[in-house]
């Protein structure tokens, strides 16, 4: 029996290139589309697929959020992230969310379809790269699970009761975080820290896509 596979891109062409290569292999079926986080994890959350295929550039809900929904969701699906992003923190970021795939767009195509195979049969496919930036990243520097989606929530312009109440969490209890995200990365306003985010990777540009 094929895989099922999702594929998540908020670029119709993107998504269709995809589809054309994982359609081509008899070993793959694609149940559905989505063209941003929130209907990606929902997508899932409905199809339970073997595997989603997933940009961390997309609207509504950031790659790394995704992932983590998705996780809660369907904790069986393989995710294999295709990204055109190359910031070293952001890929250490979706490496260490535990991620089975991770491909480059910028990358050759003509093996995807037999490491998506080895995805789906439990295998993972890292590139080297990624495994150097994942060895060399001070772990004391990262930020938590937490930190991450309030800077994200900032970054989308979000207030604190806004963040607060997406992650179920008081107010105050987000501007607690703020200050100390602030502290850890050495700014002091909120447009510093969401500046200083893009520009240490953090963040998912829609300029660097």
């Amino acid at each position: 029996m094929p895989f099922s596979v999702i594929i998540a891109d908020d670029h119709m062409l993107v998504r269709n290139s995809v589809r054309q290569i994982v359609e081509a292999s008899p070993h793959f079926v694609v149940v559905a589309e989505a063209d941003d986080g929130i209907s990606a994890v929902a997508e899932v959350k409905s199809k339970q697929p073997d595997l989603i295929i997933l940009d961390i550039a997309m609207p509504q809900s950031t790659g790394v959020e995704a992932i983590e929904e998705i996780r809660r969701w369907s904790p069986k699906t393989k995710i294999a992230v295709l990204t055109g992003m190359t910031a070293k923190k952001l890929l250490t970021l979706v490496f260490d969310s535990g991620v089975e795939g991770i491909f480059m767009k910028s990358g050759d195509p003509s093996g995807w379809a037999e490491d998506l195979k080895a995805v789906c049969e439990g295998e993972r496919r890292i590139p080297d790269f990624i495994l150097q930036f994942a060895e060399e990243s001070p772990a004391e520097e990262d930020l938590t699970r937490r930190e991450r989606q309030i800077l994200f929530g900032v970054a989308r312009g979000e207030s604190n009761a806004t963040i607060g109440d997406r992650l179920g969490i008081s107010a105050n209890t987000v501007d607690r975080h703020r200050t100390k995200i602030m502290r850890k990365l050495g700014v002091h306003s909120a447009a510093e820290l969401v500046a200083r985010a893009f520009r240490d990777g953090l963040l998912e540009s829609e300029d660097h896509r």
